[in-house]
């Protein structure tokens, strides 16, 4: 059993169809933005939450997949489009296990489909600065939009440097995989190019490749493991052909 805490979210449009958008580890809902207005201007009503101990959220008492699940699941079900990036896409996968009918489709973003693979991940990734900085994050990543820059900054802030130590505390060991595998939805993975940071290796991509045509797999050249941010253009050019508009 789980302590479900309700979660703050941002909200673009509203249109008839609603897509529900879950953020990576130090980030929070209005990362998502450009995204959002995307999709918004596409008749979407786009929802994305501060997951628990990020953005304005409650802390929880703990951060395991799990958690982060039914906290999700609490914002109801019936989702023309699920997104997760990252830790989101992990949390993205297991709601959608737990619940088939929460969403008709579902996109994976470089999702952490496992704990061995996420912390191995993180220990090969730059170091979060303890206080960070537009500059910082800005040199960094020096292609980012400069608004992605300064609601990263935002989002570090709130959650502290802290919560990565405690997200693998807690939902250590998890594994996605098999829920990615067997999901009934329609599924697409989008991986980060295998040259840059990826949480998708060779042999996963072999795995979903050879299964039915349910699931669908599309990596994005010269993106890094922030596909969204990255790569915008090509992210949405895939979103919106898998979504059929």
């Amino acid at each position: 059993m789980t302590n479900p805490v309700a979660l703050a979210t941002s909200v673009w449009g509203n249109g008839p169809r609603r897509a529900l958008l879950l953020h990576g580890l130090t980030s929070a809902g209005s990362t998502w933005w450009r995204v959002s207005e995307a999709l918004a201007g596409a008749g979407f009503t786009v929802v994305a939450p501060d997951l628990r101990a990020h953005g304005k959220s409650p802390a929880g008492d703990n951060v395991s997949i799990e958690s982060h699940r039914d906290d999700v699941l609490l914002l109801g079900g019936g989702w023309d489009l699920l997104v997760g990036h990252s830790l989101g896409g992990a949390i993205a996968a297991s709601a959608v296990a737990a619940s088939p009918e929460f969403a008709a489709r579902v996109v994976l973003e470089d999702p952490a489909i496992d704990s061995s693979a996420t912390a191995d991940f993180i220990a090969g990734s730059p170091k979060l600065p303890v206080h960070p900085t537009k500059a910082s994050v800005a040199a960094e990543y020096p292609d980012w939009d400069p608004r992605d820059v300064e609601l990263k900054v935002e989002a570090l802030l709130a959650c502290g440097p802290h919560i990565i130590e405690r997200t693998m505390e807690d939902a250590s060991p998890w594994d996605i995989w098999p829920d990615i595998l067997n999901t009934p939805v329609p599924t697409m993975i989008l991986a980060a190019d295998a040259g840059l940071e990826s949480l998708i290796s060779a042999e996963k991509e072999r795995e979903v490749r050879a299964t039915a045509g349910h699931l669908h797999f599309e990596r994005i050249a010269g993106a890094g493991h922030s596909i969204h941010r990255d790569a915008l253009p090509a992210f949405m050019v895939a979103l919106v052909e898998f979504i059929g508009e």
